[in-house]
């Protein structure tokens, strides 16, 4: 849970006395499970540091009214009968004397108990002005949303910088569609990083997808599980089957003994590093001298690693066949396999799974009911490449129809072009400086 980090603040209790540090795990674990019980994310749930800034004409009225019902006659007065340390009583004249003040939500949490205030009155009075947008609903539709693009293409990192990365200036614009949805601020316009397009949103959604249940750091190590969301509302579902394919899936046209043969396929990967002896991953090490890190399943002769691998399948995507299996139940789905294994430079080892059908029944049920997700390259590909499929499909084909295909997938190739980023990035995000520039843009993309 990112939002209690233990750096520097174990010793410290939710508005700052000291306490042990059984007392500390004990406390997260109780806000832990009030967070992800609620469905909200409340200011109160941040790290006590977190810098907001409020309406200083509510501590005002606040303090007035506290005033009144103790019979004070002076603010000083006031805050001596409360017991308050001079420090408090300084800070908080200061925060009379201003309009709006920014202070830290550990010092705002103790006036709030200091005073007897509620904390979600804090909310509901909108006191915080910036940011404004506690709580955080981490069960509307625009939060589901921007959790599976953060599950599929973004990152969390240990200081919540929420960030997505893709090569389709689209996708990065459902991504800010999505937070704004949420109740977030996207901080960033798209910047062009080697290989791929990177734009970040604001720290309070990271942390508030960890309370969510999506931790932050590497996915393939955490493993997570999808959104409960998505197998409870329909929509939410049918955006999450869509950007899957969108995101961490691809789809191919060809022909095979003359008759037109279409593809689709995602996948996802898992660390199974924990379950490996050393002497298993030397073992892969090896192995991997010979075909590189990238090592396909076949070439493991193992059983031992090959049924750790086969025990350990990535848990979204096999979520993500149950959700198309229950909601499709007379139709049979290929099952998940593993189909390579990849050991990194620090010797982590990744398995990664496939989901793949060639069938025309599930075919035309991906497609009419889910799709890729509207207007991105990959999703114009797919309606091209389909259309010309189910016009030649389940016949054997002439020499004309087999010419046409290939005109066609090389007219529709898999790689965005720069073209496409440049316009569709001038278009999103306006006022972007590099997106002109398409040299710049094909030598980030490795483009010809």
């Amino acid at each position: 849970m990112g939002q209690f980090r233990l750096a520097l603040r174990w010793k410290l209790s939710r508005y700052g006395s000291r306490q042990s540090r059984a007392e500390f795990f004990e406390a997260i674990r109780r806000e832990k499970k009030e967070v992800e019980s609620s469905g909200y994310y409340h200011w109160y749930d941040e790290p006590k540091m977190t810098r907001i800034t409020i309406h200083s004409s509510y501590v005002r009225q606040s303090i007035e009214r506290e005033m009144k019902r103790s019979g004070a006659t002076s603010i000083s007065d006031f805050f001596r009968e409360k017991g308050l340390k001079r420090g408090d009583r300084v800070l908080y004249k200061r925060w009379i004397d201003k309009k709006e003040k920014a202070v830290t939500v550990g010092v705002l949490g103790r006036f709030c108990e200091q005073l007897n205030i509620s904390l979600n009155e804090i909310e509901r009075r909108g006191v915080i002005s910036e940011p404004h947008f506690y709580p955080i609903n981490m069960r509307s539709r625009g939060f589901v949303k921007m959790r599976t693009h953060i599950l599929d293409e973004g990152t969390n990192s240990s200081k919540n910088r929420l960030k997505y990365s893709n090569q389709d200036p689209v996708l990065l614009k459902y991504f800010a569609d999505a937070v704004r949805e949420a109740g977030g601020i996207i901080i960033t316009k798209p910047r062009l990083r080697p290989g791929a397009m990177e734009i970040e949103a604001n720290s309070a959604l990271g942390r508030a997808l960890e309370a969510s249940g999506l931790p932050g750091g590497r996915k393939t190590i955490s493993n997570p599980s999808l959104d409960p969301m998505v197998e409870k509302d329909p929509k939410s579902k049918r955006y999450h089957i869509q950007a899957a394919l969108t995101e961490e899936g691809w789809h191919s046209l060809g022909v095979h003994k003359r008759r037109a043969r279409f593809e689709i396929a995602w996948g996802r990967a898992v660390d199974i590093t924990d379950e490996l002896s050393s002497e298993q991953i030397e073992q892969l090490r090896k192995t991997e001298k010979e075909h590189g890190r990238k090592i396909p399943i076949r070439s493991i002769e193992d059983p031992e690693i090959l049924r750790i691998i086969k025990e350990k399948p990535p848990r979204p995507l096999h979520q993500e066949l149950a959700l198309l299996e229950t909601s499709h139940p007379e139709k049979e789905w290929p099952e998940e396999h593993p189909t390579r294994v990849h050991v990194s430079t620090g010797h982590r080892v990744t398995s990664f799974w496939e989901i793949h059908t060639l069938r025309s029944d599930l075919i035309d049920i991906i497609h009419d009911e889910y799709g890729m997700l509207p207007g991105t390259w990959k999703a114009e590909r797919f309606e091209r490449l389909y259309e010309v499929y189910t016009k030649y499909r389940g016949r054997k084909l002439t020499d004309e129809e087999i010419q046409d295909i290939r005109k066609i997938k090389e007219e529709n190739p898999p790689d965005i072009s720069a073209a496409w980023v440049s316009e569709k990035t001038q278009k999103l995000f306006p006022g972007t400086e590099w997106a002109e520039d398409i040299e710049r843009i094909k030598r980030m993309l490795q483009r010809k």
